[in-house]
């Protein structure tokens, strides 16, 4: 990890970069999408956080939306590959999902367990330069319910023919 990966990642400051293994296949990198597409980054607070799961489960039917603004989604689990798997596939969804389950990268983008009890999650947009569009950190994941339509609305304004 190089020092400027560990700065906390604010509106208009280069997103930390990292590389995770992935329910894909290999490893995904969020330096992958630079020059390429925006990026919808989210962190799921919990395997069964219900909430979280819902918000992940919308962004998988509205992909092809945000395909079609030029955004990729990225969802990053705090488990072992083999439990992203499981998530991803009970969801069906089309992206990839990245384990961490060290929860270093929750760590850089500083969504540390609040009071060492309830775990921080958030949602980001990263645009095709790396830089930290759109921020969003909670501890209480009942925000997700409307979180991605508003993510939608977000990326499609970040789209040059509007």
């Amino acid at each position: 990890m190089k020092t400027e990966d560990t700065i906390e990642a604010k509106i208009g400051s280069r997103a930390p970069d990292f590389r995770l293994p992935a329910t894909t296949g290999g490893e995904v990198g969020l330096s992958d999408f630079r020059g390429k597409s925006n990026v919808v980054l989210f962190f799921v607070r919990e395997f069964n956080c219900a909430p979280c799961r819902a918000h992940v489960a919308q962004l998988g039917r509205m992909h092809q939306q945000f395909r079609e603004a030029g955004t990729d989604i990225i969802v990053i689990l705090g488990h072992t590959l083999e439990t992203a798997h499981e998530f991803a596939s009970s969801l069906n969804i089309p992206f990839p999902v990245l384990a961490d389950p060290q929860r270093n990268v929750y760590h850089i983008y500083e969504l540390e367990k609040y009071f060492y009890l309830l775990q921080r999650t958030a949602s980001l947009v990263i645009d095709r330069d790396g830089i930290v569009r759109y921020l969003k950190r909670t501890t209480s994941p009942n925000i997700w319910m409307q979180e991605s339509r508003e993510l939608y609305g977000f990326v499609d304004s970040l789209n040059p023919t509007h």
